[in-house]
Order: structure tokens, then C-alpha cells, then sequence
């Protein structure tokens, strides 16, 4: 099968040109010459038979068919490290280090392991927990998996999944169902999370009935929420990835079908972009984003 192709260090000269603003950064990436990434963007200029950069002074700004051609050759590489990695592994590996919160980590990424482990066995990983947010340390993991409206500036950030949230109880705690349920929520005993934006008040405000005041217990950690629903001690507003293995095992159920849309997603947070990552890291990332769609689906 025949591809009508540019020359392979052409298109690497532009992506890098692209992502890196001028022709000097790109050319300490690509360890070649100012001179020889100019010569090689142009020649690609020159067989495509369109400008893909507007020259302006030392820096590089997108022209309209660059701006559209950048993402799917940025993708085309990416797709082919991954097929690369996947299939003949990566010498002088190092392990993938990653940071998610608490909840994340224990309900989430930890039953899915095996499965990662399964597909690329050689492949370490090293996973560190954390209960908030804080600033992304390129020094001590590779990748940031946090919680929130995604406009931190430490790093690239990428969208991963956006989640419900839903209301859980203690089967014996499940509302009547010949009565409304809302009306019920609001007289129940109700667990809060502290420091989350979707609480029960926005619950109680998206379907239009009046705020009840607390009558439960607070606490400062998913887990900490759902483990008092499994023992019986009231009703908890979570996101539904994060309830999934208490609904699954029965110690929890719906405790109505009404649910609430988070304000706040997760997302990919790393010190550059994607791409850049070494091949392992790109692996896992690609694995987590398919696995986390996948549930979304289901």
C-alpha cells in the first residue's frame, strides 16, 4: 500500500517548530542545526504547496492550514510511539510515576491495575496518593491525575472523564418508592463532604426544592463518606466512578435515580505536553483514558 507521505523529518521538524514557538528550541529537541529544522519546515512548505508558519521576527505563529494540519500530525506520531512502545518495548525504561487523590487511587485505579499489569507486564509503576490537589513536582512523578475545573497553570492539562454525582445509601436505608423521593432525601440523615463544590445544597437546588439544613455527619474524604453509608449512618452525595465498587459488591445502592452533573472533572496534569512524555508514561496514560471512557459508557 502506497502513502503519500512527506518525508518523516520533515513533518518531526515542523511538529517541534510548531510546539516549541521557533526553529532554535526545536532544533535543540531534534539535535540538528537552526539552520537544517528551517530548511526542512520549508521544504515541507514547498511540497505541500501551502505556508504552514507566518514568520515573525524569531517566533513562529500557525497559519490557518497549519493550525489544522498540527493535530493530526501531533496524533500520527503520538499514535506511532504508542504502536512502537506496545510492540517492542523501550530500553533504559524508568517507572511511570503518577499522583491521584485518595479516593481515586483506592476505589478506581487500584482494581484496574491488574488489568494494566496484564497487557504491558514490564512496564513498573510507581503510584503516590495525595488528599488535595498542590503543585505539580516534575522532580517526583511524571503525571498529576486531579479533580477540579481544570484551570491550574502548572503544567499541560488534558480532560480525562466528567462524572455524577449521584445520592448512595445502606439498603435498608433505600427510600419508599410510593413516596417522593427528594422529600425523603431531605428529611434523611445526610452525610457531607467538606471542600467539595457539588454538595447536597446544589443537589437540593437542581431539582427545584428547598435547601433542608444538615442533620449528618461531615467529613473530609470520599472514602470516609462512603464507608459511613455502608454502615448505615445516612445518605452520601459522591461521584458514581468513586461509589461503583459499593454499588457492584451490594453494600450500597441508589438512594434515588435523580442525579446531579459535577461541576468539576477529572483531568491529566503533567510539566509538558503529552507528547513529550517518555513512551511508558504515554502507555499508561492512553490505557487510563480508555479505561476511563469505557466505564463512562457502561
Amino acid at each position: 500500500m502506497a502513502f503519500n507521505l512527506p518525508p518523516l523529518p520533515w513533518l518531526r521538524a515542523f511538529e517541534a517548530s510548531a510546539r516549541l514557538g521557533n526553529f532554535t528550541r526545536a532544533a535543540e529537541e531534534l539535535l540538528i542545526t537552526p539552520a537544517a529544522v528551517s530548511y526542512q519546515v520549508r521544504q515541507l512548505e514547498q511540497h505541500l504547496g501551502y505556508p504552514l508558519f507566518d514568520r515573525v521576527h524569531r517566533e513562529l505563529a500557525l497559519t490557518r492550514l497549519g493550525q489544522t494540519y498540527l493535530p493530526s500530525v501531533e496524533k500520527a506520531f503520538s499514535d506511532l510511539s504508542i504502536a512502537t512502545v506496545s510492540v517492542f518495548g523501550e530500553r533504559g525504561r524508568k517507572p511511570v510515576r503518577f499522583r491521584c487523590l485518595n479516593s481515586f487511587g483506592q476505589l478506581w485505579m487500584i482494581p484496574r491495575l491488574s488489568d494494566f499489569r496484564q497487557i504491558y507486564p514490564d512496564i513498573e509503576l510507581q503510584m503516590i496518593s495525595a488528599s488535595w490537589a498542590e503543585t505539580l513536582n516534575p522532580e517526583l512523578f511524571d503525571i498529576d491525575i486531579r479533580f477540579g475545573d481544570g484551570t491550574w497553570t502548572d503544567g499541560s492539562v488534558a480532560f480525562l472523564v466528567n462524572d455524577p454525582v449521584i445520592p448512595v445509601c445502606h439498603p435498608e436505608l433505600s427510600l419508599d418508592p410510593a413516596l417522593p423521593d427528594i422529600q425523603q432525601l431531605a428529611e434523611a440523615e445526610r452525610i457531607d463532604i467538606m471542600g467539595v463544590v457539588d454538595t447536597w445544597e446544589s443537589y437540593f437546588r437542581m431539582f427545584s426544592h428547598p435547601v433542608p439544613k444538615r442533620n449528618g455527619l461531615q467529613v473530609d474524604q470520599t472514602l470516609s463518606a462512603l464507608e459511613l453509608a455502608a454502615n448505615g449512618h445516612g445518605h452520601a452525595l459522591v461521584l458514581e466512578t468513586l461509589a461503583a465498587p459499593y454499588l457492584e459488591s451490594g453494600r450500597l445502592v441508589r438512594s434515588a435515580n435523580r442525579q446531579l452533573k459535577s461541576r468539576h472533572s477529572y483531568y491529566l496534569v503533567t510539566s509538558g505536553p503529552l507528547e513529550a512524555l517518555p513512551g511508558d508514561a504515554k502507555l499508561f496514560c492512553h490505557w487510563m483514558s480508555q479505561k476511563l471512557a469505557a466505564d463512562a459508557i457502561t
